[in-house]
């Protein structure tokens, strides 16, 4: 049975490989077609049809070149002044900068292509560059705007009859009640956007919808039910070859077997989405799909095998810079080591954890700020078109006195802003240099009083050596004398050189930590300040001279003292959010 088992899997291994090699060969002659087109017209505007078309054909496999062709598009566009074509290519540009995630210069040419259409009453273009502001602000995580033009989309499509676009903003407004766990919302909005996706027959559309529905149920704990969509999804993915969504769809299979605990099936689903990825050329989907198999063979204690999928994952974040991926197979390689009882390994893994773990946080911050400078941007874009319509409505009275007025007091205000904010930019600036510096020295600091001490503890061995050798009880008191004044001079001045260095990188944690439990004694301060550098117990033990058993008990007290009563809450990720 086994066998019989193993050869069908095969079977539908060679069998979606001729299916994706089969598309593949379509898409590639169909490129070799368009290209040759290009080659040929002498028309402008067929030639940016063709440049548009190369774009979304090179959207899965090759998105700088993708990026490339949407450009040239654009300044083909712009050359000939031909307004809507030129939204079409900004709108191309904005959505394979977003696919890179270069949030910037996707909100830059997105609003560049809502302005274009503005001005021009394109309602449909106008409504999909809200649309695509909607994406951004979702990705950064800002709700409130994101929801704001995702409503914002909904209407102007709406008021043009446009159905694709209906659709499109009831699924988009369903994700954002899916993602706050309202199921009942979430569902009335997938149900009218499949309706209309139906209606239309656009079959790339339901095949997105049933998946968004499945995710619902899977929340819901419907495991089976979600299946049930996925597997109706997989089934459109077929029909019209679209490789990546049946990738897609044989992941969430996958994961939805998995939290059935049927492994051998979860197995079999992302080896076929992994086989789909990896012929497309999706690094990053392909390194998620090697995740996903080695936690499935985790499961199974398939030691080896999961191994083997963590670290080829691994390496493909590695030579790409995938972040997410890093930390993800980390955390996986940390998880198989301990499993295998490799000691050693799993700690060289915990720490690349740690590290991609804080290098993501950082990027949330990034987020943060790229969240600012966007609400500034269209605060400045929403002040720019006040002073406009009073410009117009100054000049339709004749008032041209008060119209020149006008034009002063806007290039003072945006002088001002440009001034403020250049100093704004300066302060932030000088403040990260100074805090980075500061971090670094502390750094620096604390290995150097750990060496000092090494050093010290050195002597002391060699003086209790000496005094063990001597013959008088008067020698052996003065060196015993010796090594405890040296001891305790040395921990006073180790410590205190400590918490001045601390305070000027942390200042405030100190006072947040005694606002908050006022009973906490100055050693139980200082363990808090080691912790919250992120020390291991052995550091610390080597940096105070305290006992490692010593130093585990005055954990324990502290987090007893902090009120933490719950054993999976890490006492160190606790500290480092005060």
């Amino acid at each position: 049975m086994g066998r019989v088992n193993s050869l069908i899997g095969y079977l539908l291994l060679v069998a979606c490989s001729l299916n994706i090699n089969y598309s593949l060969a379509q898409d590639r002659k169909r490129i070799d077609s368009l290209s040759s087109i290009l080659n040929q017209s002498g028309d402008n505007k067929a030639r940016i049809e063709v440049l548009l078309a190369l774009s979304s054909q090179y959207e899965t496999t090759d998105l700088k070149l993708s990026l490339k062709y949407a450009h040239e598009a654009y300044n083909l566009s712009s050359e000939i002044l031909d307004y809507k074509l030129m939204v079409s290519a900004l709108m191309s540009e904005s959505f394979i900068y977003y696919s890179l995630s270069d949030l910037k210069n996707a909100m830059d040419v997105t609003v560049k292509a809502m302005e274009i259409s503005e001005k021009n009453d394109y309602k449909v273009d106008q409504a999909i560059a809200m649309d695509g502001i909607g994406m951004i602000y979702y990705d950064i995580g800002d709700r409130k705007k994101c929801s704001e033009f995702y409503f914002g989309s909904l209407k102007k499509f709406e008021e043009a009859n446009y159905k694709v676009g209906i659709a499109k903003s009831l699924s988009r407004i369903g994700i954002l009640y899916l993602d706050q766990k309202d199921f009942t919302t979430a569902l009335g909005y997938f149900d009218r956007s499949l309706k209309i996706a139906k209606e239309l027959g656009n079959n790339e559309g339901i095949t997105s919808i049933l998946n968004n529905i499945a995710n619902v149920y899977i929340g819901m704990k419907e495991n089976n039910k979600a299946l049930q969509f996925l597997k109706e999804a997989l089934k459109i993915s077929k029909d019209i070859q679209n490789s990546y969504m049946e990738a897609t769809n044989y992941v969430n299979i996958g994961k939805v077997h998995f939290n059935l605990k049927n492994y051998s099936t979860a197995l079999h689903y992302d080896q076929l989405a992994l086989r789909i990825f990896d012929t497309i050329g999706s690094l990053n989907k392909k390194a998620s799909c090697l995740i996903r198999l080695g936690e499935v063979e985790l499961a199974t204690k398939q030691y080896d095998m999961s191994l083997k999928s963590a670290t080829a994952a691994f390496e493909i974040g590695n030579e790409n810079g995938f972040k997410q991926i890093l930390f993800e197979s980390s955390k996986l390689l940390h998880q198989i080591y301990l499993a295998k009882n490799d000691i050693l390994a799993a700690y060289k893994y915990t720490i690349l954890e740690n590290q991609w773990k804080d290098s993501l946080a950082l990027n949330e911050k990034e987020k943060n700020l790229a969240s600012l400078e966007l609400q500034y941007h269209f605060e400045k874009k929403e002040q720019q078109d006040l002073v406009s319509r009073q410009k117009r409505t100054l000049f339709a009275v004749g008032v041209i006195s008060f119209l020149v007025l006008g034009i002063i007091i806007i290039l003072l205000i945006l002088n001002q802003l440009r001034l403020k904010a250049k100093k704004s930019r300066l302060e932030k600036e000088a403040l990260e240099k100074e805090l980075d510096f500061k971090k670094k020295e502390l750094t620096l600091n604390v290995m150097s009083l750990m060496k000092q001490n090494e050093m010290l503890s050195e002597i002391s061995r060699k003086i209790i050596h000496i005094q063990d050798e001597a013959i008088h009880d008067e020698t052996r008191d003065a060196l015993r004398k010796v090594g405890k004044e040296l001891q305790k001079s040395t921990d006073e001045e180790t410590l205190k050189e400590f918490s001045l260095r601390f305070k000027e990188v942390h200042k405030d944690f100190y006072d947040s930590l005694l606002q908050k439990y006022p009973d906490l004694t100055p050693s139980e301060l200082k363990l808090c300040a080691f912790l919250k550098l992120n020390m291991t117990t052995k550091e610390i033990s080597e940096l105070t001279g305290q006992r490692l058993n010593t130093l585990e008990n005055a954990r324990y007290r502290l987090r007893q003292k902090l009120g933490i009563s719950n054993s999976e809450v890490n006492l160190v990720t606790f500290l480092a959010q005060i």
